[in-house]
């Protein structure tokens, strides 16, 4: 008898298939059920070495022993005549059919009911604590995307990813920060993943909290793969469980469950990144490792989260900063830190009420102060490059704020605030149409982006595209509803055209709506459109209610430069870079006060002019020789 059919008699054959499926089955059962028990990865792990180094030891055992009526024995001590070994054979092809059936049943059923796989851990019902691209109210549903966006779409790319808020398991609710913060670093070292879209974070956390079917909310934001887990953390103790979700069906691609102290956060956000990119190189040939990153002090770690809960929510801007200054004060080397103690000056100019001119002027020296702290730890930064960007438009140097800020895209295409910023840049230079095209892109990139929504709007006003604008205003008032530009966009439009009875049926609208807030426009609308008297005081009051936008819109309605001018100087650096956009944007008044000394003065005074010899003339503008230029709708006929 050949050795083959020797192996065959003895059943070996037959106990290797059957030792595969129950090996496969075990292992899947075990990969749903221990993640729900909080066990170590290393039982999983270690069930699969056993069960690898148990094959062998099977097929051995089925060559030496046969089962008979008086129980095993040795296949050298029966009787060929009485063996039992065709009986064997037949119980095994049973099992091994039935192993295989329940195979099929667990795929199938994994492929046809993905539904059941819903989101674990979910939050309780608490507040949103997102950045102003976000709704107000906590419990909301989340709004449709963009009808341009791939999520919209359906039109998903292979090598996508959402990282999903992480759940927060603590004892404590106050630890939301560190999930939260958990989730938001995850998404910063994934995006340094070369080919790999991540889903930004303001539409991520667009579902924080709301459960549901993985697969429909992947479909939403337009990603292939879905991350979600939780963290539990106890003092310096962490606990985070991780699932990678292939959105097409709902299947688990790894779930794993990391014990670790908070002095090795960093490692294990990167040992989380580099999972991720050994599923995704399985699932699709990609090559993802991000580059690791050195530790820092765990209380230095825990006040930047906590600065960054604060700064993404805009709330409490000087304790956001003061988070940040401790973070830096204990980890000086720090670079995200500092980078974020200098984007948190930037913001304060508009969260920060009743600054005087000294204290406007402090935060553009200490913003300065900390970018160029974050730039020299980390040249490769994008956060630090978007810092000196910010710094660059607040210093008058737009050309060199365009090459931070392009450079910031370079590094992370996916980080929404520096789009923003870009395409605020371009609109304050007098770039409009591109500014409108970069508004669009990141309204595509991040259709839950409020502030992107602004961006769309203020080019749609320039060229009078009321359904852009409308759509715009739209979006602001469902992601942002508390905004002034929710409230009184629409009048802000009508105003800037001079269309008087269009601004008054609006106001009316918004006097219905928003009584106490509307007091400003109900004031000024008959001053600038109808020419209407006011003494100073009550002017005063009215332009101090109305936002830094609002006012000068109304100032340059009037036409008053005067006053526009003395509005701009007052209001410091930040407003100071809009000099020109608001003049620009109107053809009734803004393009005559162009033409006006005191207008030229200041726009070579607040660094416009010379962006515009080294970078080229916006349609109004011109140069007259090598030393002189002018403005005014006029120009662009000549």
């Amino acid at each position: 008898m050949s050795f083959v059919a020797e192996l065959k008699r003895r059943n070996v054959f037959r106990m290797a298939g059957l030792y595969v499926v129950g090996a496969w089955l075990l292992i899947q059962i075990a990969e749903t059920l221990l993640p729900i028990f909080h066990t170590p990865d290393w039982v999983l792990q270690s069930m699969i070495v056993l069960i690898a180094l148990g094959f062998v030891p099977a097929l051995v055992f089925s060559w030496l022993y046969e089962l008979t009526p008086e129980g095993l024995k040795r296949d050298t001590e029966v009787d060929p005549a009485v063996s039992m070994a065709p009986h064997t054979a037949k119980r095994l092809d049973q099992l091994t059919l039935v192993g295989v059936l329940l195979v099929l049943v667990v795929v199938g059923a994994d492929r046809m009911w993905p539904g059941e796989r819903t989101r674990s851990g979910s939050l309780p019902d608490d507040p949103a604590t997102t950045d102003e691209g976000t709704r107000a109210e906590a419990n909301a549903d989340p709004v449709s995307p963009d009808p341009t966006s791939p999520a919209a779409n359906g039109d998903a790319d292979a090598r996508s990813i959402a990282v999903l808020p992480f759940a927060n398991l603590s004892s404590d609710p106050e630890q939301e920060y560190f999930s939260d913060g958990m989730t938001e670093e995850l998404l910063n070292v994934l995006a340094k993943i070369p080919g790999l879209k991540v889903a930004a974070r303001t539409s991520v956390f667009q579902f924080k909290g709301q459960g549901g079917d993985v697969r429909e909310i992947g479909g939403k934001l337009g990603v292939s793969h879905v991350i979600e887990g939780s963290v539990r953390r106890d003092g310096q103790q962490i606990r985070v469980t991780a699932q990678l979700i292939r959105v097409a069906d709902g299947f688990h691609v790894w779930s794993e469950t990391y014990d670790r102290k908070l002095e090795g956060i960093f490692a294990l956000q990167d040992d989380l990144a580099h999972r991720v990119g050994e599923a995704l190189k399985a699932s699709f040939g990609m090559t993802a490792t991000a580059a690791p990153r050195v530790a820092i002090e765990p209380q230095a770690y825990d006040e930047y989260l906590k600065g960054r809960a604060l700064l993404r929510s805009r709330r409490d801007i000087p304790s956001a900063i003061a988070h940040f200054q401790s973070a830096v004060a204990q980890a000086p080397t720090f670079a995200a830190g500092w980078s974020s103690l200098s984007l948190s000056y930037d913001v304060g100019y508009w969260y920060i009420k009743d600054l005087s001119a000294f204290e406007l002027a402090d935060l553009v020296v200490k913003q300065a102060d900390a970018a160029e702290r974050a730039f020299a730890l980390d040249a490769e930064s994008a956060a630090a490059h978007h810092a000196l960007g910010n710094v660059g438009r607040k210093q008058f140097r737009y050309a060199d704020a365009e090459r931070h800020l392009l450079r910031a895209m370079q590094i992370d295409p996916g980080y929404p605030d520096v789009r923003e910023d870009y395409a605020e840049l371009l609109y304050s230079v007098g770039r409009t149409e591109e500014s409108r095209l970069a508004a669009q892109q990141l309204v595509q990139l991040d259709p839950y982006f409020g502030i992107g929504w602004v961006r769309v709007m203020d080019t749609a006003v320039h060229f009078d595209r009321r359904d852009e604008v409308e759509r715009a205003i739209e979006q602001i008032r469902t992601l942002m509803p508390g905004n002034s530009l929710a409230k009184f966009g629409l009048i802000t439009y009508a105003v800037t055209w001079g269309r008087t009875d269009e601004a008054r049926t609006q106001l009316a609208d918004a006097a219905r709506r928003w009584p106490e807030d509307a007091r400003f426009a109900q004031t000024l609308i008959g001053w600038a459109l109808e020419g209407q008297s006011l003494d100073d005081e009550r002017l005063d009051e009215a332009l101090d209610q109305a936002t830094p936008g609002d006012a000068l819109c109304y100032l340059v309605a009037r036409p008053d430069l005067a006053r526009f001018n003395a509005e701009v100087e007052r209001r410091g650096a930040t407003i100071q870079g809009f000099y020109f956009s608001y003049l620009n944007d109107s053809k009734r008044h803004g393009h005559a006060l162009l033409r006006e000394p005191l207008a030229r003065q200041a726009l070579q005074r607040y660094g416009f002019v010379d962006y515009w010899r080294e970078k080229g003339w916006p349609p109004v503008c011109r140069p007259l020789g090598d030393t002189d230029f002018e403005c005014g709708i006029d120009v662009a006929t000549k």
